[in-house]
């Protein structure tokens, strides 16, 4: 049985990770590798150790330790697939970022840094919800991968914490008046642990990417919570940010000449412009412009101008597109990029892609057990979920390295796959899974059957009459 449980070409992959480990921590992190894509359970410690088939070979606090005490820096792991991923996108395009965060809900009083947070899923429009967890800021890198078509992949490459304010659960249940000493170790790590701001964490992970890129221009693509001043204010030279725009944003022309004579400083701004909205209300000409959006071909009618941002962006002004859906079904909405020399096309199909990064989220959780830790240590909690992420990367480029060689398992064929065309995640994650199972079973000798008793008569001659 070979000690690590993958394809050599996987495991040619996990051979990149080799300067940011120990050797026995690198053989460790090859065998969680393993056990993350084939433990068919939650995915805790315990059950990854277990599917990895490395329980046998060293002890289960070796698994433990990886993740509490070993000396390895997640963001060294991060830059590497950024490295790898940098091959399937040519040198003279830019970078596609996306930022975002999602929600890890979590059960339990002893989990580390878990608070109450908002919860889109379970919230509606008039009863907000919120549920105990921990909230990640993730960046990715948008990758135009083989088997994808022209929606690509986003490939999570930095993970951050959010810690809230409110830890929620203070008062114990009546038959539990106590508390133990899990509880109490995780709040004071709750009470120790600096809280920074989303907008904090995604500044300090464009920030890395900004210097990883080697001068290439960083397009970052963020939601409508990260438009603001902390993120657009002082930014790497080579990041431009591309987001959505608020319908009631203050926008501000530019500021005029300086008359000759005129005393003070020199005016940031000048009059001020109509909102986005009002401006859609009063606008008689629009231009339908044909994109290609979340995979499909619409024609929508836009109009853009350039414009002040001053409440978000000071120094700059922003290149703007608001937008109009022709059949009236939605409201409009308006974009916004920095950088003023690009086009209407790229400004929204740049925003699409940013949907990619909530495809990552969902197989993460769907199929790779990123809420299932149930870390009780701040150390291991800031390590143990962002390796979904990382299996999640290492499963796409395994797979594109397989298409690109025209090696790559086609999924099965079902009745109800009438329109499919290219393969889900969980194809991709079967594939693995397949080509590494051949390497512990092969096919047994099949020698010819002997008949003991001969058929009868009648039975042979139905069968030659068939």
């Amino acid at each position: 049985m070979p000690e690590i449980i993958l394809p050599s070409t996987m495991v040619g992959l996990l051979v990149a990770f080799e300067p940011c480990f120990t050797a026995p921590s690198h053989r460790t992190f090859s065998l969680l590798v393993a056990g993350w894509i084939h433990c068919l359970g939650r995915r805790t410690i315990t059950g990854v150790a277990v599917a990895s088939g490395g329980v046998e070979q060293r002890h289960i606090s070796v698994f433990h330790r990886f993740f509490t005490r070993a000396r390895w820096s997640l963001d060294a792991l991060g830059q590497v697939v950024f490295r790898l991923a940098l091959r399937w996108i040519p040198a003279d395009q830019p970078l596609i970022i996306l930022v975002d965060d999602t929600l890890a809900r979590k059960t339990g009083k002893g989990i580390s840094l878990a608070t109450m947070h908002h919860d889109p899923l379970l919230s509606t429009a008039r009863k907000p919800f919120c549920s105990f967890g921990h909230v990640w800021v993730v960046l990715a890198l948008w990758v135009p991968l083989p088997m994808g078509g022209s929606r690509g992949f986003a490939l999570p490459l930095l993970f951050r914490l959010y810690v809230g304010a409110k830890r929620g659960g203070t008062k114990d249940a009546p038959g539990r008046p106590r508390r133990g000493t899990r509880q109490q170790a995780a709040e004071r790590a709750h009470a120790a642990h600096p809280r920074p701001t989303k907008l904090a964490l995604a500044r300090e992970l464009l920030a890395l990417v900004a210097g990883w890129a080697d001068g290439r221009t960083i397009y970052a693509v963020v939601d409508s919570a990260y438009a603001a001043r902390p993120l657009l204010d002082d930014r790497p030279a080579n990041v431009e940010i591309l987001s959505r725009l608020r319908p009631d944003a203050a926008l501000w022309a530019r500021p005029g000449r300086r008359r000759p004579g005129q005393r003070g400083r020199p005016r940031k701004r000048g009059h001020r412009l109509p909102t986005p909205k009002a401006m859609a209300a009063v606008r008689r000409r629009w231009d339908p412009l044909p994109l290609t959006l979340y995979g499909r071909s619409v024609t929508p009618l836009v109009f853009g101008c350039t414009a002040r941002w001053y409440g978000a962006l000071r120094d700059q002004p922003v290149r703007i597109v608001i937008v109009r859906d022709p059949s009236g079904r939605r409201r409009d909405e308006a974009f916004f990029c920095t950088d003023l020399t690009v086009d209407h096309t790229f400004i929204l199909e740049g925003y699409a892609r940013r949907w990619s990064i909530e495809v990552a989220f969902y197989n993460q959780k769907q199929f790779l057990g990123f809420e299932d830790p149930q870390n009780q240590t701040p150390e291991a909690v800031a390590r143990t979920a962002p390796m979904a992420g990382l299996v999640y990367d290492l499963v796409l480029l395994w797979y594109a390295a397989r298409v690109q060689q025209g090696l790559a398992r086609h999924w099965l064929r079902r009745p109800w796959y009438r329109s499919k065309t290219t393969p889900s995640f969980l194809d991709m994650l079967t594939a693995v899974r397949q080509d590494s199972w051949r390497l512990l079973m092969s096919d047994p000798p099949s020698p010819t059957p002997v008949a003991h008793n001969p058929p009868p008569l009648r039975y042979t001659a139905s069968q030659a009459t068939a």
